[in-house]
């Protein structure tokens, strides 16, 4: 296999898990609002109206994110240095 061809497949694999990963943060934003952990109440929308939105979206952000670390796997360390090089450059 290519340079070329493997960029390609490590391509469609990543868009794929993109897709997938969307359609279960869609499907957690009204979880959120329906767990009761939000003090719906409070928020007001001429006020700081972004605030609970924000932390919404990054918790679904932050728990999506540890779907693909490889914890508790050989790939681990792997996995954990990857991510970091490739937040640098990102």
């Amino acid at each position: 296999m290519t340079t070329k061809q493997k960029k390609k497949a490590i391509k469609k694999l990543a868009k794929e898990m993109l897709k997938e990963s969307y359609k279960d943060m869609q499907s957690k934003v009204e979880k959120a609002l329906n767990s009761g952990c939000i003090d719906i109440e409070s928020w007001d929308p001429t006020y700081s109206k972004m605030i609970t939105p924000k932390t919404i979206v990054a918790a679904i952000l932050k728990n999506e994110s540890t779907q693909y670390d490889a914890k508790g796997t050989s790939f681990e360390k792997q996995v954990k240095k990857e991510i970091n090089n490739i937040r640098l450059f990102i």
